[in-house]
């Protein structure tokens, strides 16, 4: 009798919902700031869309970063597919250190840090991370997790910049253009591993949300 094919190891990402801080346009990176009334109307058919993934091909593990925001979103998906979430601290948020808390604006217009990062991507402000430092934890966290649980499917709750880095990295071929692949919150990506890499079968997909809860709000990096 001839063995089944193993499974190919797949990976699903799942930005938290609204938070506040979104709305408000201010970086919550290592900060944190509650889901909204739209977030949590997010998180709640989020999860039924992933109970009807798990349906299909059940996930062996679930993990969320430590920020009560992921950890919010992470607890209906964790009831909705009756597995309990691992915390992982690689998970957490870019973190921009002593400029946390600092509004979009601000950011752009005072201290230009877009524009520093287009010369720089090394600079990081006091305290922070750089965007080459953070690829570099986002991108080695995901495919360490991946690779604890060879040929399983692993559903990840966590951040924008966090998703947006292992997509630019992986897909893009190019981490640098990280922004280009920003998820809206509640935005599901489902990708396999296969013998060149990654591939994207969803990709920051929000068909599952009603039209109400699509509004786009700043990603919180």
């Amino acid at each position: 009798m001839s063995s089944s094919a193993p499974s190919s190891t797949q990976l699903i990402l799942v930005r938290h919902g609204e938070t506040e801080g979104n709305v408000s346009q201010v970086w919550h990176g290592a900060l944190d700031a509650p889901l909204t009334a739209r977030g949590q109307r997010q998180v709640v058919v989020t999860a039924a869309a992933l109970a009807a993934w798990h349906a299909q091909r059940p996930v062996d593990a679930l993990y969320v970063s430590p920020l009560p925001r992921a950890q919010s979103t992470a607890a209906a998906i964790a009831a909705a597919i009756g597995l309990a979430p691992q915390v992982e601290a690689d998970l957490r948020e870019f973190d921009l250190g002593e400029w946390e808390g600092r509004s979009f604006r601000e950011l752009r217009e005072v201290e230009d840090l877009w524009g520093k990062w287009a010369v720089n991507p090394a600079f990081a402000p006091p305290g922070g991370e750089s965007p080459i430092i953070f690829n570099r934890r986002a991108t080695a966290t995901l495919a360490r997790l991946a690779a604890a649980h060879p040929g399983q499917r692993l559903l990840v709750v966590g951040h924008g910049a966090f998703i947006s880095n292992a997509l630019a990295t992986w897909l893009g071929g190019h981490g640098g253009h990280w922004r280009d692949y920003d998820p809206h919150n509640c935005a599901l990506t489902l990708l396999e591993q296969t013998a060149t890499g990654w591939q994207g079968l969803v990709v920051n997909d929000i068909s599952h949300l009603p039209q109400e809860a699509r509004v786009v709000a700043a990603p919180d990096y």
